[in-house]
């Protein structure tokens, strides 16, 4: 959902959300859900699917949204050297 469309569900402008959302959370609406959506990615990325299952417009989007985040490739991302990333480990802790 864009923030143009959220802000038409509940009656907030673009403006008021994104300022609401810098007040609390220091980025904009748009920003806070590219990172729910870099950490919903992780139980894809720990099962060893390294292509986008949805929210992601094609592989390239995917993986340079991972990478801005994480700094490293879905690849690389879903070997979890030294358990860098501590929900994977636990996705796959769950898993087992």
């Amino acid at each position: 959902m864009s923030v143009q469309e959220l802000s038409e569900n509940v009656f907030w402008s673009a403006r008021q959300i994104n300022r609401y959302f810098n007040q609390q959370f220091g980025v904009s609406l748009k920003a806070y859900c590219n990172i729910l959506r870099f950490g919903s990615s992780f139980k894809d990325i720990s099962e060893g699917r390294l292509f986008p299952e949805e929210n992601f417009t094609d592989q390239n989007h995917f993986i340079k949204e991972i990478k801005k985040y994480s700094g490293v490739t879905p690849k690389e991302l879903s070997k979890n050297k030294d358990d860098r990333f501590m929900d994977i480990v636990a996705i796959k802790k769950l898993d087992t």
